[in-house]
């Protein structure tokens, strides 16, 4: 019996000693201080225009975008509700988690637009990184009965967007925008003016969002144009909500712009904010997963 405990003993050390190293070699969850910054903004677009946010791969974002006429019109229009709107249909696909497309169809103009907008640079938690740089690219075609070429109908956009999400709460965009219309008008306004478009427009988005929590949030937009402009146009700017409810993202929003392209809202917006010619309108964006499970 004696020899028998000696033995047991023996192999409980064994085994034991064995079992030690095997657990330390087991793998170990660690979080990763380096890794990407998400969430900087919750919606592909701000309000006016494009965000930084990007849709992950093999997820289709729908999206529309609404905006009514002037809400200082008064209770004769129900504050704008019965005004001019314009609406835009649009459909956006993560291609890869870096790159997406898409498309959409707006009222005015009985406008086509297809865009383009790839991520090249992720703002990193270790800040070894510290802005998230994407590049879009936008081409729209009017499509209303005028007479005029496919070439004569075309417009285009570059921009390159620039964010900092700077805590959970805070995140700040700024986008250079460059437009450019093939087609350009001569006319008159009501005194007799003669008022001249301009082919191209340079102009700088610079919009913010700050979340009170995970779910609402504001949201402000500001675009001013520089150098040469087309005549009696206004720098556009846009106040809002965000709120997020899990498969949709709500926009709402006060807005001089009635455009839903970015080079439309650079090159014709007419509105002066600050005099009170404001709109309401909105945005819905709901996001479906169609692989990657």
């Amino acid at each position: 019996m004696t020899c028998l405990r000696s033995l047991l003993v023996i192999a409980l050390l064994v085994l034991g000693g064995l079992a030690r190293p095997a657990q330390a070699q087991m793998p170990r969850e660690r979080a990763n201080p380096g890794g990407p910054v998400e969430d900087t903004f919750w919606a592909p677009t701000l309000i006016m225009t494009s965000s930084v946010m990007h849709l992950p791969q093999q997820n289709l974002n729908f999206t529309i975008m609404h905006s009514f006429g002037i809400a200082t019109d008064g209770v004769e229009t129900l504050f704008g509700l019965d005004g001019s709107a314009n609406i835009r249909f649009g459909l956006d696909y993560g291609v890869t988690d870096w790159l997406s497309l898409g498309i959409g169809r707006s009222r005015f103009d009985k406008l086509y637009d297809g865009r383009v907008k790839a991520r090249l640079l992720q703002q990193r938690k270790d800040n070894r990184i510290p802005v998230t740089l994407s590049l879009k690219g936008d081409v729209g075609i009017v499509t209303t009965e005028n007479g005029f070429d496919v070439q004569d109908r075309l417009n285009y956009l570059g921009a390159v967007l620039i964010a900092r999400k700077f805590n959970d709460r805070l995140s700040l965009q700024v986008t250079p925008m460059f437009s450019h219309f093939n087609t350009v008008f001569i006319s008159r306004d009501l005194d007799g003016e003669i008022i001249t478009e301009e082919n191209d427009h340079l102009a700088v988005g610079l919009g913010g969002r700050y979340a009170f929590n995970d779910r609402w949030a504001i949201l402000a937009e500001y675009i001013p144009v520089f150098g040469d402009r087309t005549d009696g146009t206004e720098n556009a700017v846009a106040v809002g909500v965000n709120i997020e409810t899990g498969g949709h993202v709500f926009q709402l929003f006060l807005t001089t712009s009635q455009w839903m392209t970015e080079q439309h809202t650079i090159a014709r917006n007419t509105d002066d904010f600050f005099a009170g010619d404001f709109r309401f309108g909105f945005n819905v964006n709901r996001v479906f997963r169609l692989g990657g499970y």
